[in-house]
């Protein structure tokens, strides 16, 4: 009789199915959970009217960010998101076609260090649209105030993704070519596709959140900028050795041009 009995192996019930996908939906729970931070502190970066203001609003909840003109000065507000305490600061936005002011510069930076002891991630902020090399230009340059090891703690941040209708964000990526896949490629392909037509309590803010965690997860903590200013002043320290090389052989020192973004120009910040 067990001779005439179907071969069973390699079958798959409903059954196990079922159970497979429960024992993977437990095991991602328990992923998010080990990574869960109970505070998350934001940076949002970008140029002006890319949607950067709105997707803090988004974030917080409310309308906390202006949005009638670029602002000249960093905002810091706070929000919880599902039992994390959420600190989200606004920055000044740069220029897309004209020089950022040197003001505005110092002040960019200035927006790291009021989420102490330091931001876990930096959200750069770029509209779905034509993306130019002058476009990847303007990220680079604001971006790298930060230091070369900002970008192991930031995601881009895609607004506006609704124009593309039918259009995956993936066929836009490659679409957009080399200029838009370089900044890609400076943060891991770490991106987020954020709607900020929805407001209030949202799933995408939630989700925003885990992508925060696992990257931090990923990396190792949060962006220091205490660190950033030590290697600042190291490789200042350095320059003004090899100066002092040329005043022995009759050379006329260089001047450093460095902008000390962080020392040249105090800001009081706005009241929380």
């Amino acid at each position: 009789m067990e001779a005439n009995r179907p071969h069973q192996t390699g079958v798959t019930t409903a059954g196990d199915a079922s159970g497979t996908e429960e024992e993977a939906k437990k095991t991602a729970a328990a992923a998010q959970a080990v990574n869960r931070l109970p505070e998350v502190r934001l940076v949002v970066l970008g140029w002006r009217w890319p949607g950067k203001s709105l997707t803090g609003n988004t974030i917080i909840g409310r309308e906390e960010f202006r949005l009638e003109r670029a602002a000249e000065f960093c905002v810091k507000r706070q929000t919880e998101v599902q039992g994390r305490q959420v600190t989200v600061v606004d920055t000044p936005g740069w220029f897309s076609a004209q020089d950022t002011p040197p003001s505005y510069k110092q002040e960019l930076v200035r927006g790291a260090s009021l989420s102490t002891p330091g931001p876990h991630a930096f959200l750069l902020v770029i509209p779905v649209g034509m993306f130019t090399e002058v476009d990847r230009a303007r990220i680079e340059e604001h971006v790298s105030l930060f230091g070369e090891g900002v970008w192991m703690h930031t995601i881009v941040v895609f607004t506006w993704a609704e124009v593309l209708r039918t259009i995956s964000i993936e066929r836009y990526i490659r679409r957009e070519g080399k200029e838009l896949q370089w900044v890609l490629e400076k943060c891991k392909r770490r991106y987020f596709v954020i709607n900020n037509c929805i407001f209030g309590e949202h799933p995408q803010v939630g989700r925003l959140m885990e992508r925060v965690e696992k990257m931090v997860a990923e990396e190792g903590g949060y962006y220091n900028p205490e660190e950033v200013e030590k290697e600042k002043k190291k490789s200042l320290d350095e320059n003004q050795n090899t100066g002092g090389v040329g005043r022995d052989l009759g050379a006329r020192p260089k001047q450093n041009s460095g902008l000390g973004l962080s020392k040249a120009m105090e800001v009081d910040p706005l009241s929380n």
